[in-house]
């Protein structure tokens, strides 16, 4: 088999690729895009980020495993309707994306924002728009209990809060979570929590999840926290109901159209943070996933089954 891999693959994780295909296999790292088209005619496996424009050149592939966890870019139908195996990194972005998350809340609690923009100015102290909070012992509602989700609930336990989580197919309630409830639960849960975080994939059925309806009932003194996709989130509804003063912040690390147009009102809300979809950097990223293929890999070879299959008609 011929591996076709997005990236280079160095030190001891190539001296575990190669002792994985032995002589039997080979892999191939190319260094353009160009290259990596024709290198893909014959490939059989596929690391990386496959796009729908890519995805035709490969006609010859059974296995994508992809480095995203999130597989919305990955739902065309070609790839949907093929017979590809798909893989995805799902759970290996937990820890950094939750802490981002938690970031974005302590930033807006603790008014971190408004000290940076004072700090730019060379003034110490100044007006403050937001009051100073204390999040331990709040109530939290997570929206999507994956590995994002449960990484959350993990944080969330350190501040002594009581967790929520709102998911459309788990069942079994994590030791981190307080209450598990399902998707038709969501409104009644942001009405009484005092932050909502975003963890769900984004799919047919979460597209535009988050919308007027549910951000109305929340508490004028909650925080609402994105990291997951800025497509489930109804953006003008968000804006309306920011501009309306019915919840007290927002910490967005997604938005609807990336990047977010300079015109977007989000950029002048002093109540809000915007961080550009940075949530998924880490300086352990790139060695998790590659393990992770790597292990995936030797199972694929060895006929057994693999992790993290996507169910391409779900969406994850």
């Amino acid at each position: 088999m011929k591996i076709l891999l997005q990236g280079r693959v160095e030190g001891e994780l190539l001296e575990r690729l190669e002792s994985i295909i032995g002589s039997e296999h080979t892999y191939v790292a190319p260094g353009s895009r160009e290259e990596l088209i024709e290198e893909g005619k014959d490939a059989d496996i596929f690391y990386g980020y496959c796009s729908e424009d890519l995805f035709p050149h490969f006609p010859n592939i059974k296995w994508i495993q992809s480095s995203s966890a999130g597989m919305d870019r990955h739902m065309y139908p070609a790839l949907r309707e093929s017979d590809v195996l798909l893989t995805n990194a799902a759970g290996l972005y937990g820890t950094h994306v939750a802490d981002q998350a938690f970031a974005l809340l302590l930033g807006l609690a603790r008014g971190i924002h408004e000290s940076v923009r004072n700090q730019d100015k060379h003034q110490w102290g100044g007006a403050r728009t937001m009051p100073m909070i204390e999040i331990d012992g709040f109530k939290i509602g997570i929206v999507g209990m994956g590995g994002i989700g449960m990484q959350m609930a993990k944080r969330a336990k350190g501040f002594d809060m009581y967790v929520i989580g709102v998911d459309a197919y788990r069942t079994d309630k994590p030791d981190n979570v307080d209450e598990l409830v399902s998707m038709d639960q969501l409104s009644n849960v942001m009405s009484q929590v005092d932050v909502v975080m975003i963890a769900c994939p984004l799919t047919e059925e979460t597209r535009g999840l988050i919308n007027k309806d549910n951000l109305s009932v929340m508490q004028p003194t909650a925080f609402f926290i994105n990291i997951a996709r800025g497509p489930i989130v109804n953006e003008p509804d968000l804006i309306e109901i920011l501009e309306a003063g019915k919840i007290a912040a927002a910490g967005l690390d997604v938005t609807e159209v990336e990047p977010l147009q300079e015109d977007s009102p989000l950029w002048d809300f002093n109540n809000v943070i915007i961080s550009p979809h940075s949530a998924g950097g880490s300086q352990h990223r790139m060695r998790r996933i590659t393990e992770f293929f790597l292990d995936n890999l030797e199972r694929y070879l060895n006929g057994e089954e693999l992790k993290n299959v996507v169910n391409k008609q779900l969406g994850f």
